[in-house]
């Protein structure tokens, strides 16, 4: 088979939520640049994984272009500002007034619109099989797709895979897991309809938490995945569940579907089972709903992700590392380029090393996949700071700055651990990516329905982990 060829000053790998940003971005500061992802949509989990809330607005550049896109349309807005519902919510407390809910299918559209418009090439169904690299250097990737096998070449690479698939074929170094090499759950997102909320609004206000429903039921053998949740559990999940949160429209709700544990999104097995058990733990969890709870009786699924959600796998050894003491300190950088976003406020600053892997050239990592240790600041084996990235707004941040750090290499005919940073937070500053620190107080200030501001809530969560930290040892 003649093997196809295709070149571009920047290639984008992976059209989830931070490819879309870095293609935008190189794009728009006048590199030739070209978009491939494995599906025939582009947002990843934002779209096609059927996410349909943000837990925080995003604060500036591509991702509020997109989130102000939406709303324009009226394909999102701000999740109902109904408290008694706060203790069922997935953000649970009034934390959840932050929410920005939206139309994933108005979001996939809106999408194509943007790249369209920005002149970025597409080539979508197309799998990424290996790298090709030139010493230590990586010069393109090989595809297969409909037509064939195919090398797409290009000046600088970036990977938005979401799990470093290609900083691994690279052999960048990376790290995966925390200790004991425990990786988080995976779950599958489902979107209902004909829930009735003023129905579910008042039942939670005597039954906090669904706590007492959850309790019948698990004795009646109802909710045979239940377990009782703690700080200390390794996985993502350190709430009790069934999980939902109020959507767009007013009679649907977003289930986070089961908790699959013990299986790593980079081994072929452990994703197909992944999936079988996330869908027979959703089905329970439905079932549960519709006999125990108020306001679900007729509640019916609308959608399932086209995929189990995998949150953690690779995350490279970059330039620079963010680490969970760079969190709980709110440490700024002055190579900042990019913000780990929470209510709304860039409530951490993410240095330019951390998009740079080591070892290996012409490659920059964004998404999930950058330089951050394994784990969280809220709960789990290890004091990590991956979790507190992986959210949607923070993403948008990442793939910005890889994206106009790709076109500033083309430009400048450097390799991206060359690129003047002060040249790239310019570029940033300009896309409105990077607000200036009397902006950033500006967001900090909103003021939640008790009368505290966001900033403030996020300063006490970090108390009270600072403390979760030293009673384990790990900070003084």
């Amino acid at each position: 088979m003649q093997l196809g060829y295709k070149f571009a000053e920047v290639v984008v790998v992976g059209g989830g939520v931070s490819g879309i940003s870095a293609a935008l971005s190189a794009a728009r500061n006048g590199a030739n640049t070209l978009l491939i992802d494995r599906y025939g949509f582009l947002g990843g989990m934002f779209t096609g994984g059927n996410m349909t809330v943000l837990n925080s607005p995003p604060v500036g550049g591509i991702g509020k272009e997109i989130v102000d896109g939406l709303i324009k349309q009226g394909g999102a807005g701000r999740s109902p500002n109904d408290p008694p519902n706060y203790p069922i919510f997935h953000y649970a407390s009034e934390y959840s007034t932050m929410n920005v809910v939206y139309d994933a299918e108005m979001a996939k559209t809106l999408l194509f619109d943007m790249v369209c418009k920005a002149d970025v090439k597409l080539l979508l169904h197309s799998y990424m099989t290996d790298v090709i690299l030139d010493d230590d250097r990586v010069t393109g990737i090989l595809v297969v797709n409909k037509s064939g096998k195919q090398a797409i070449m290009g000046n600088v690479i970036v990977d938005a895979t979401g799990d470093a698939d290609l900083a691994a074929l690279a052999h960048a170094p990376f790290r995966k897991g925390q200790k004991e090499g425990i990786l988080f759950a995976m779950t599958i997102l489902v979107r209902l309809s004909n829930v009735d909320w003023r129905a579910v609004s008042e039942y939670s206000r005597e039954d906090y938490g669904l706590k007492e429903a959850i309790r019948k039921a698990t004795e009646n053998g109802d909710l045979p995945y239940y377990k009782p949740r703690t700080r200390e559990m390794p996985n993502y999940w350190g709430h009790e569940r069934p999980e939902l949160s109020h959507l767009l429209y007013e009679d649907e709700a977003l289930l986070w579907g089961g908790s699959v544990e013990g299986v790593d999104g980079t081994n072929v097995d452990d994703l197909t089972r992944a999936e079988v058990e996330a869908r027979e733990q959703y089905m329970t969890e439905l079932r549960f709903l519709r006999k125990y709870v108020p306001g679900f009786a007729k509640a019916r699924i609308q959608s399932t992700s086209m995929s189990i959600g995998v949150r953690d796998t690779r995350h490279i050894v970059g330039m620079q590392t963010l680490t969970g003491k760079d969190i709980l300190e709110r440490r700024r950088f002055p190579d900042v380029v990019a913000y780990n976003v929470k209510g709304g406020f860039p409530a951490n600053d993410i240095p330019y090393g951390c998009l740079v892997p080591q070892g290996v050239d012409g490659l920059l990592v964004c998404g999930n996949g950058i330089s951050v240790i394994p784990g969280s600041t809220t709960m789990g084996l290890q004091l990590g700071s991956f979790n507190n990235l992986k959210d949607i707004p923070t993403m948008w941040t990442t793939g910005e700055a890889a994206g106009a750090a790709a076109a500033l290499c083309v430009r400048s005919s450097v390799q991206p651990r060359i690129v003047v940073v002060e040249r790239l937070q310019k570029l940033l500053t300009e896309q409105g990516a990077l607000i200036s620190s009397e902006k950033a107080k500006q967001l900090e200030q909103e003021v939640l329905p008790s009368g505290k501001t966001i900033g403030r809530l996020y300063e006490e969560g970090l108390t009270n982990m600072r403390k979760y930290w030293k009673s384990r040892g790990e900070i003084n």
